[in-house]
This record gives C-alpha cells, sequence and structure tokens, in this order.
C-alpha cells in the first residue's frame, strides 16, 4: 500500500544519488536506487505557466546500488547539467531502514526546481 506524504526531508547524495535521509529525526540509509524520473508538476498546481501541462514522467535510470564507500557530500540542488524547470521535479525511489534491526522500506524522495526535498511517497 502506497501512503503519500509531503515532509520535507534533509537528504545526503553520494555519486548524484540519495546515500541517506532524515525523517522524523530518525536517519534513513538508502540501500538501493530502484528508479530516478523526472514528474511535470500537476496543472492545477503549476498555475498559468504550466496550464495544460499534464503529469509525465520519463526515466531517467534505475537499479543502481549506493556505495558506503563513497566520498559523501550533502547538497540540496540538482546535479550539474540537470537543471530542473520550475514545473518540473526529480524523484528518486529508493530501498531504505533506519538502523539494522529495522526492515527495508521504500521511500519517493523528490526534488524540486528550489533545491527543497521532500518525502513523497511511502511503500508498503
Amino acid at each position: 500500500m502506497a501512503r503519500r506524504h509531503i515532509d520535507p526531508v534533509e537528504v545526503v547524495r553520494s555519486g548524484g544519488e540519495p546515500a541517506r535521509f532524515l525523517w522524523h529525526n530518525k536517519l534513513y540509509v538508502v540501500r538501493d536506487v530502484l528508479g530516478h524520473w523526472v514528474e511535470n508538476e500537476e496543472w492545477w498546481q503549476a498555475g498559468a505557466a504550466g496550464a495544460g501541462a499534464g503529469r509525465g514522467e520519463s526515466a531517467v535510470g534505475a537499479g543502481r546500488t549506493a556505495t558506503a564507500t563513497a566520498s559523501v557530500t550533502a547538497t540540496a540542488a540538482a546535479p550539474a547539467g540537470t537543471a530542473l524547470l520550475a514545473a518540473e521535479r526529480e524523484v528518486w525511489r529508493v530501498e531504505a531502514a533506519a538502523g539494522r534491526s529495522f526492515p527495508l522500506g521504500v521511500f519517493d524522495l523528490r526534488l524540486d526546481a528550489q533545491g527543497a526535498w521532500t518525502l513523497a511517497r511511502t511503500l508498503d
């Protein structure tokens, strides 16, 4: 079952991909990147600039594993060369856990054009 969220999260990237994120004062470690795509905002949220632009998704990549040995840097902006338009959001579907004794969960992390990260969805 999927649950929608609009919770702000802090994301640390490794190699351009989310490596960890902080949600509700818990640190989640990304075990695997399951998917990555760009979504257009829904027309009712985009206003006049996005009128007529429906929801679209384009696959960017999938199935890459985050490595713990890579150098980790925190960033709030999209990687170089992937500038998002005002009505676009980058979405990363990741498998993560809050610790070794916690079960893995699937999370959709969303990065908007202003560089703000939110948790968009959790999947059971």
